[in-house]
C-alpha cells in the first residue's frame, strides 16, 4: 500500500479533530464560514491512502459526525427524534463510503485522473439526492460557499453541482499530490490539473461579477415582516383575527411607498382566506394598491372546502390581478395540514416585462426554478416562512437558483431574513427577523435578465458526472477482482 512509515496515533487524533471541527464549522447554521470546507476532507482522504480500509471507514465516518452534529439543535426543533438519529449519521455513513471508493482507485491505478474519483462521487450522490428526495437540493454542501462569491458563480454554468465538485476536488487533489509526491511519483500532471481547474473557476467568477450592462433599469422595492405576537392576540379569533393581520400589514405598505418603492412583499402565509371571503381580501388589497399607486406581494392560505392551497397574489399598481399563483412544492407538514400542490411556475408581464413569484420551498428545487430562467425571468419575487435557525441558510439557498437562472431576487420570510439580491447572488439590502421581530426593508434591483449555459443545457455537468461515476464503478468491480 505504502512504503511509509505508519501514522502515528497522535497524528491520526490531530487530523480527525482537525477535519471535525472544519466540518463542524462549515455546517454550522450561524457560523457562516466558506474555507474550512475546502480543507476538511484533506486529512481524511491522506490518511485513507495509508490506512486500511477500515481504519479509512471509521475516520472518516468519525470526522464526518462531528460536523453533522452541528444541526442537531436544528433539527431536534422541526423532526421527531428517530429522524434526526437517521439524518445525523446517514451523511457521515455516505461519506465514509465514497472515501473508501476513491482510496481503492487511487491506490489501484496510478493514473492522476483517479484524483476525479471523490468529487465525481459526491456530486453524483448529491446529484440522485436532488431528483428523488422531497427536500431537493437541501442537502448540498454547495450551499456553505454562498459568501464566497467568484466560486458560486460556477452554479451558472454547471448548476450548484459545480461548487460541489470544486469543493471536493481540491481536497483530493492536495491529499493525492501530497502523496504521490512522499511517493516519489510523479505530480505534474496532477498539479497542473488542480491549478487550472481552480484558476478557471475563479477567472469566470471574477470576470461574471464584473459584467455591467447599459441597458439595465432600476426598480424600488420593500418589504415588511410583524411581530409575530401579533399571530397570538387573545383578543381576536377566526375571521376577525385574519381582517386584523390583514389590516396590519396592509397599513406598513403607505410607509414602505413614501420611501420610492413601487413593489411591496409580503411573507409566505399572512393569514388565511376562507373561499367565501376571497374577493373581499383581494379588493381590500386592490384598493391599497391603487391608493399609494404601488404592486403588491401577498400570500395567504386559502380554505377550499377540506382542503388548503397556499397562494400568493400579485396586485398591480391600477388593481389588476397579475398572478394568482399556487405553491408547488410543499414541505411534510404542509401536506400534513390538507394543502394541495399547484402544477404551474407564477410568471406575469409587468411594464413590459417578464417576472415572477414563486414560494418559499419552491426555491429548494433547481429544474422547477429553472423554468422561471427559460422564460426570461427578469426578478422573482419570493413569499417565505422560515425556522428561526436556518434564516440565513435558506434565504442564499434562494440566491443561489438566482445565480443558476440569471435574475435578481425579493424575498421576504417571516421568522427569516428579508434580502434583496442580484442575479449574480450578492446580497444588495438585509434585514433580520429571526426572532419573528418587525422589520421594514426597502431598496434598489436591476431588472434584467441575465441568460445562462444552466438555463440553456440544463443538468449537463451532473450528467457527466453520472457517466463518469458509472465507470467509476467499473473500474471499481475489477479492482476489487484483482485482490
Amino acid at each position: 500500500m505504502s512504503d511509509l512509515k505508519p501514522v502515528s496515533k497522535a497524528l491520526l487524533a490531530a487530523g480527525l479533530l482537525f477535519a471535525g471541527i472544519c466540518w463542524y464549522l462549515s455546517f454550522s447554521l450561524s457560523a457562516h464560514i466558506w474555507w474550512p470546507l475546502w480543507v476538511a476532507p484533506v486529512p481524511i482522504l491522506y490518511f485513507s491512502l495509508r490506512l486500511t480500509s477500515k481504519w479509512t471507514f471509521l475516520i472518516a465516518f468519525a470526522g464526518y459526525l462531528i460536523g453533522r452534529l452541528s444541526w442537531v439543535p436544528y433539527l431536534l426543533s422541526i423532526l421527531p427524534l428517530p429522524l434526526v438519529f437517521l439524518f445525523t449519521l446517514l451523511y457521515p455513513l455516505i461519506f465514509a463510503l465514497q472515501v473508501i471508493a476513491a482510496r481503492k482507485l487511487m491506490l489501484t491505478y496510478s493514473h492522476w485522473s483517479t484524483v476525479f474519483v471523490f468529487p465525481v462521487w459526491v456530486t453524483t450522490m448529491e446529484y440522485i439526492s436532488f431528483l428523488t428526495t422531497p427536500d431537493g437540493t437541501t442537502g448540498s454542501i454547495a450551499y456553505t460557499q454562498c459568501d464566497f462569491l467568484p466560486v458560486i458563480q460556477v452554479a451558472s454554468l454547471t448548476g450548484i453541482q459545480g461548487i460541489t465538485f470544486l469543493v471536493t476536488f481540491f481536497p483530493a487533489a492536495i491529499a493525492l499530490i501530497k502523496y504521490r509526491y512522499q511517493q516519489k511519483q510523479s505530480i505534474r500532471t496532477l498539479s497542473f490539473v488542480t491549478i487550472g481547474v481552480l484558476v478557471a473557476a475563479m477567472v469566470w467568477g471574477v470576470v461574471r461579477l464584473n459584467q455591467t450592462s447599459s441597458a439595465t433599469k432600476s426598480l424600488q422595492v420593500g418589504m415588511v415582516a410583524i411581530d409575530k405576537r401579533a399571530y397570538h392576540n387573545e383578543n381576536t379569533n377566526g375571521e376577525d383575527r385574519d381582517l386584523y393581520l390583514a389590516n396590519l400589514y396592509l397599513h406598513q405598505v403607505g410607509e414602505l411607498a413614501k420611501q420610492g418603492a413601487k413593489i411591496v412583499v409580503f411573507p409566505e402565509k399572512m393569514f388565511t382566506v376562507r373561499d367565501k371571503h376571497r374577493s373581499a381580501f383581494i379588493q381590500q388589497f386592490k384598493d391599497t394598491a391603487m391608493a399609494h399607486r404601488v404592486c403588491i406581494v401577498a400570500c395567504v392560505t386559502q380554505q377550499k372546502g377540506d382542503y388548503y392551497e397556499n397562494r400568493a397574489w400579485v396586485i398591480g399598481e391600477d388593481g389588476a390581478l397579475l398572478a394568482d399563483y399556487q405553491k408547488v412544492h410543499l414541505f411534510p407538514g404542509e401536506l400534513l395540514d390538507s394543502l394541495k400542490p399547484g402544477k404551474e411556475p407564477g410568471l406575469f408581464p409587468r411594464n413590459g416585462t417578464t417576472e415572477g413569484v414563486a414560494i418559499c420551498k419552491d426555491m429548494d428545487f433547481q429544474q422547477y426554478i429553472s423554468r422561471y430562467g427559460s422564460a426570461d425571468c427578469n426578478v422573482l419575487y419570493v413569499p417565505a416562512w422560515d425556522f428561526e435557525r436556518d434564516g440565513w441558510l435558506h434565504s442564499r439557498m434562494a440566491m443561489m437558483r438566482c445565480v443558476e437562472g440569471g435574475f435578481g431576487m425579493v424575498r421576504n420570510a417571516r421568522k427569516g431574513r428579508l434580502t434583496i439580491n442580484d442575479y449574480c447572488g450578492r446580497v444588495l439590502y438585509e434585514a433580520n427577523c429571526d426572532k419573528g421581530t418587525p422589520a421594514l426593508l426597502s431598496g434598489n434591483i436591476d431588472i434584467q435578465h441575465h441568460a445562462t449555459l444552466y438555463n440553456k443545457w440544463g443538468d449537463w455537468f451532473s450528467i457527466l458526472n453520472a457517466i463518469a461515476f458509472l465507470g467509476s464503478l467499473v473500474l471499481l468491480v475489477k479492482a476489487q477482482r484483482k485482490r
